[in-house]
């Protein structure tokens, strides 16, 4: 239950109308939340009987589950509990409008204290806008446009209780995917033993929905720097997956012959080109985002089967993840990974399972900033305090998949766009420690991309993951392992620096980079 508190500010607002020029400081309106009968009610918004909503729940439940086992929710010495509330949004197949999803969230949002979920951008950017009304927190868990953070940098005031739980934006997205591409594009030069700059072919393959419009154009735009040259226009297609115009597309792309395709997908139609892809390009390495390519549910009947003929349609493919199997970015990465697997029944989680993340970060925010009054039986937190620290870099959670901290409010422009100051910069990356290879500089530092209550990206942050399907000889299975970062030796260490860090390392449980034979084998000139 929430108490918005409104505080009048007449003269000081009749004084700055009155006074052209005159600069009146942004005055926020107080929010203070009451946790009542022992509790704190955490919504999960989603398509919860859909794939990514499915997970949305299972991540808040492992985590309510845990957090409640293990004392609760500790406020000056007293202990409340979590209770998850579902929010179906219906986002995913039901009503991408997110029209069901203001319904469901104005019938539920006087019963939530904070909200964890949201998937389909399109919804999102509707639905929110609920919570953002009635100041709650809302950590967005799925939805990766860049957009949706800017609403933060534009009105600060209307959208400050807006976070990102998982995944970075779009920018960060493409640089990962042309980053993991680099590395295999090394691993194949070597392997066809051609020279370090030899040119290799790429296609792009794209959901044709908003989260991944950006994400293509920064992928475009990076391939030449790490010499791939990309073949033909980005395809887009449904993200339902129509398989005749999966059939036409992969069809143009085999008479391309790429080495590369690189595949952005969120949705069904991820699972259409991996069926088709091998019988129309069997002789291209499939690099990129595919979502459900993460799962092992599309192809849970040809696991067992071993590399050759019956392989599964994801064997060998490199994706752009959050986990994998035997790969731990921290000391929290197998546990979690674990949990969730025999909680899910044997699935690998998505992204949008990050809402595990997400509730343990937040009740660390809770914990520094509510506070217990002992006559009335209640706990009450100001909305603006846990805003606050949430925002502090000091206050930096190590989660499943790195250390999660924000990008925080602009304190500079460059070319015309908010952008951070280097102190801010050095609040979150150690520049001195990049061998001088890097010197700040405001337009490398602007929003977008380091946009406000965005995760901060790079190596000693969130980096995500390059995950690649392989054979597992003593398990008798295809399971997802960790093969980027890699780690080439020291004398790349200036080569892969850039303002963010040195991305010459390998998580502990990274593994060699499997490339199949008949790949080397076609493309070798």
């Amino acid at each position: 239950m929430k108490i918005i508190v409104f505080l009048i500010m007449a003269s000081l607002l009749v004084i700055g109308l009155a006074l052209p020029g005159c600069a009146v400081e942004e005055k926020l309106e107080p929010v203070l939340y009451t946790f009542e009968d022992g509790k704190i009610n955490i919504g999960v918004a989603g398509e919860l009987n859909y794939t990514a909503g499915e997970m949305q729940w299972a991540g808040a439940m492992l985590a309510q589950d845990a957090i409640n086992g293990n004392g609760g929710v500790d406020i000056d010495g007293v202990s409340l509990i979590l209770e998850l509330v579902p929010i179906d949004t219906g986002e995913e197949t039901v009503d991408p409008s997110g029209l069901t999803g203001v319904l469901n969230l104005t019938a539920a949002i006087e019963d939530v204290d904070f909200i964890l979920g949201g998937f389909r951008t399109e919804a999102v950017e509707v639905y929110r806008d609920v919570a953002m009304e009635n100041g709650v927190i809302f950590i967005d868990c799925g939805a990766a446009a860049e957009a949706l953070q800017h609403s933060v940098v534009d009105d600060y005031t209307g959208y400050r209780f807006w976070f990102k739980g998982m995944p970075y934006n779009e920018y960060f997205l493409g640089q990962s995917v042309v980053r993991t591409l680099g590395a295999v594009a090394v691993k194949l030069r070597e392997e066809m033993g051609v020279a370090a700059d030899y040119t290799l072919n790429a296609t792009i393959v794209a959901d044709n929905l908003a989260w991944a419009y950006e994400q293509v154009v920064v992928i475009r735009g990076l391939l030449a720097g790490i010499n791939v040259n990309l073949v033909y226009d980005p395809y887009w297609v449904d993200a339902t997956g129509k398989t005749v115009e999966m059939q036409n597309v992969l069809t143009s792309i085999a008479g391309l012959d790429p080495q590369f395709i690189i595949p952005v997908f969120s949705a069904d139609a991820g699972a259409v080109y991996d069926a088709l892809r091998m019988s129309y390009v069997p002789n291209a390495m499939s690099v990129g985002i595919n979502e459900l390519a993460q799962l092992k549910s599309p192809w849970a009947a040809e696991l067992s089967n071993p590399a050759g003929e019956n392989q599964p349609a994801c064997a060998y493919e490199v994706i752009l993840d959050s986990w994998a199997e035997g790969l731990e970015q921290t000391e929290k990465t197998a546990a979690f990974l674990d949990s969730y697997i025999a909680y899910s029944g044997g699935e690998y989680p998505l992204c949008s399972a990050a809402t595990y993340d997400a509730l343990f970060c937040l009740k660390a925010a809770i914990e520094a900033a509510a506070w217990y009054d002992a006559e009335e039986g209640v706990a009450y937190a100001e909305a603006d305090d846990i805003i606050e620290w949430l925002e502090d870099p000091a206050n930096a959670q190590v989660t499943t998949t790195g250390l999660t901290t924000y990008y925080p409010r602009p304190e500079t422009t460059a070319g015309g766009k908010p952008a951070l100051t280097e102190g801010q910069v050095r609040s979150l990356y150690d520049l001195d420690s990049y061998n001088q290879t890097y010197t700040y500089e405001a337009e490398d530092w602007t929003m977008p991309a380091h946009t406000t209550h965005d995760l901060a990206y790079g190596p000693g942050l969130l980096t995500g993951i390059g995950a690649q399907w392989q054979w597992d000889d003593e398990a008798g299975l295809w399971k997802k392992v960790g093969v980027w970062p890699m780690y080439f030796g020291g004398d790349y260490d200036e080569a892969l620096t850039d303002q963010y860090g040195c991305w010459n390392f390998a998580y502990p449980g990274t593994v060699d980079l499997v490339i199949p034979q008949n790949v080397i084998d076609h493309h070798t000139p």
